[in-house]
């Protein structure tokens, strides 16, 4: 299923990106005028198709203010680099956050201000509060959540739940995205694309089942994963960010999280949920194998 562009619903919101999208995802594009295509098994690039609906619906309007706002959680919340920051910084991005924040129903809630001097601080409070490897003062990987007796085999399944989720709607991790599965940024990229592709379903005439597959991928993905851990990631967050950015990104992705779960029918996780015990071995191993000088998250070291 192709991938509707940012300004499919009219675009009072929709900001263009200014130079090429990092994306974990190399055959998904968030790009106004590249060529519609479809997600294939074997690798073919899922782009955005350049034509727009002239009277879009509500419904597949608010799907792409939903798009946008996962768009720039995952921004946000991934490795911060300064590319991504002047995206997020820039006046077009500002406006259609806000106006996209309105639709989804959030209006009055957090939003986060990026602003172009604070780069370096933002970068430093990041590093600080989320660590180095998996397992920093604020974890930013899911299967650090959970309970604390879970079975051994509740992290891999849990990452080959996520892989299988990933596949399933055509989108494959780059081989150098050194993200693992179930960060939080992966997480929140590939809601954007399932609640993108729900807004180009809609834009079908007739809709057909699109939009209710959309729906249903969406739901799970929020009950078995994102969340279920969200609300306590959020909560931790809040509690140890220095940088007002980080603080208000805290907020307002409880505040999304939880709307998005009322709008789906879906149950939150409690926000007081435990991290898995700590392995002292593994830890003191990630200590010497260069992992404490890598990005939050990472699955490798830096070369």
């Amino acid at each position: 299923m192709p991938i509707p562009s940012d300004n499919l619903p009219g675009g009072d919101w929709g900001a263009r990106p200014t130079g090429p999208k990092r994306s974990v995802f190399p055959n998904y594009a968030a790009t106004a005028d590249a060529e519609e295509s479809e997600p294939q098994d074997d690798g073919v690039r899922t782009t955005v198709p350049a034509a727009a609906t002239a009277e879009p619906s509500a419904e597949a309007a608010r799907a792409l203010a939903r798009s946008f706002v996962y768009r720039v959680l995952a921004a946000a919340f991934a490795d911060p680099d300064a590319d991504t920051w002047h995206w997020l910084a820039s006046a077009e991005t500002g406006t259609a956050w806000a106006n996209a924040w309105t639709q989804v129903g959030e209006g009055t809630g957090p939003v986060p201000a990026f602003r172009e001097g604070e780069f370096e601080a933002f970068r430093d409070a990041y590093a600080a509060v989320f660590g180095h490897a998996a397992r920093g003062p604020c974890p930013i990987n899911e299967i650090e959540y959970g309970e604390p007796h879970a079975d051994p085999l509740y992290q891999p399944q849990r990452l080959a739940d996520l892989a299988g989720f990933y596949r399933a709607f055509g989108m494959e991790l780059a081989e150098q995205a050194d993200e693992r599965p179930d960060h939080l940024s992966v997480e929140l990229e590939f809601l954007c694309v399932l609640t993108a592709k729900e807004a180009w379903a809609w834009s079908q005439q007739p809709p057909g089942e699109g939009p209710a597959i959309c729906r249903d991928a969406q739901r799970k993905f929020l009950r078995e994963h994102l969340g279920r851990w969200a609300p306590a990631f959020a909560r931790r967050l809040a509690g140890l960010a220095a940088h007002p950015t980080l603080q208000a990104l805290a907020g307002c992705l409880a505040a999304f999280v939880t709307a998005e779960c009322r709008l789906l029918g879906v149950e939150p996780g409690p926000a007081h949920l435990g991290l898995r015990p700590v392995d002292d071995a593994l830890e003191r191993l990630c200590d010497s194998c260069g992992l404490a000088s890598a990005l939050p998250g990472a699955v490798r070291p830096p070369a």
